[in-house]
């Protein structure tokens, strides 16, 4: 009984993480949030200036030379190694493994996910932006795949919509939940 997503190996936790993170919009679609890209979109910008840096000082020495372009040469890969960076910091402490940002009924929910490299167990930690409240929740892998490789979706949703409902609920603990 698979479903119909992309196989994964069953023994590679990243790609079961990858492959169930993948799966956590189209979830929370389906359960009236919106996709919120800011995260998404502060990533995009830093790597695209970076590139456009890089081309623009690429063309330069194209155009003129070496010689002549070195000056900005240098300050080109100065701003590029700024850059990546400053990319690189914010996708470690900026984003914290946060897959999901989203709203419902002016809710802003914020969902991060973690796997440890040789066990077998999704993670995630659910911040409700209006009260502060976080819920934490983890379950095995083999809840969420078939022994081929394929997610079956319907146990990740009825498990997030309970991790869900707990973060939504009003009080400012933070609770874990399996």
């Amino acid at each position: 009984m698979g479903s119909t997503r992309n196989k994964v190996n069953i023994y590679a936790v990243p790609d079961l993480k990858n492959a169930t993170d993948d799966e956590i919009s189209r979830i929370m679609t389906s359960q009236g949030y919106t996709q919120k890209f800011t995260l998404i979109d502060i990533r995009l910008a830093l790597g695209f200036s970076s590139v456009i840096v890089a081309a623009a000082a690429s063309y330069y020495d194209f155009k003129v030379g070496f010689e002549a372009a070195k000056k900005y040469t240098a300050i080109g890969v100065t701003v590029y190694f700024v850059l990546n960076a400053l990319l690189t910091l914010w996708i470690w402490k900026g984003e914290k493994g946060t897959v999901y940002e989203g709203v419902k009924d002016d809710v802003k929910i914020s969902l991060q996910s973690s796997a440890t490299k040789h066990v077998a167990v999704y993670k995630v930690e659910v911040k409700n932006g209006r009260t502060g409240k976080k819920v934490e929740g983890w379950k095995p892998f083999t809840e969420f795949f078939d022994s081929e490789g394929y997610l079956v979706p319907e146990p990740l949703e009825r498990w997030l919509e309970t991790v869900l409902e707990d973060a939504r609920e009003e009080g400012a603990e933070t609770r874990k939940s399996k």
